[in-house]
C-alpha cells in the first residue's frame, strides 16, 4: 500500500494497526451506491477511511440505527474517516457530479477505501 495512504490512516484515525485492505471503486457519470453499512470487517470498531479523487460525489450519511440522513459533497482530495460512533453509519453515494474535475481521463470518481478487513 502506498506510504501516503498509510500516513493518512495513521494521522486521521489514530488506529494502532495499519489498514490491511484498500477497496478501489470507480464511479462513472450516473453511478450510485445505495445506503449501506460496512459490516464485513472482523473488528467493526476499526475505522474505515475513504479518499475521494476526481469528480465530486454527493455523499449521504445517517445514523446506524436509522432516521434522517444528510448530504455532503466530497470533492477530489477530500478524506472521510468513519470512526467511533460514526463507524457504523449508514452511507452511500447519491450521484457523481460529472465534469467537476479533470483529474481522471474521461471523467468519473475514484474512491479508495482503507480498512482492516481481517
Amino acid at each position: 500500500m502506498p506510504e501516503r495512504l498509510l500516513e493518512l490512516w495513521s494521522e486521521l484515525t489514530g488506529w494502532p494497526e495499519p489498514p490491511d485492505a484498500c477497496l478501489v471503486n470507480l464511479y462513472g457519470e450516473g453511478a450510485r451506491m445505495g445506503l449501506h453499512q460496512d459490516l464485513d470487517e472482523a473488528d467493526r470498531a476499526a475505522p474505515v477511511l475513504s479518499v475521494s479523487l476526481g469528480d465530486t460525489a454527493v455523499f449521504r450519511i445517517g445514523a446506524a440505527e436509522g432516521g434522517p440522513t444528510r448530504s455532503v459533497r466530497l470533492a477530489s482530495g477530500d478524506v472521510c474517516a468513519l470512526t467511533g460512533p460514526a463507524r457504523l453509519a449508514r452511507h452511500g453515494i447519491d450521484r457523481v457530479l460529472a465534469g467537476s474535475s479533470n483529474l481522471i481521463p474521461g471523467g468519473g470518481r475514484l474512491n479508495l477505501t482503507l480498512r482492516r478487513a481481517a
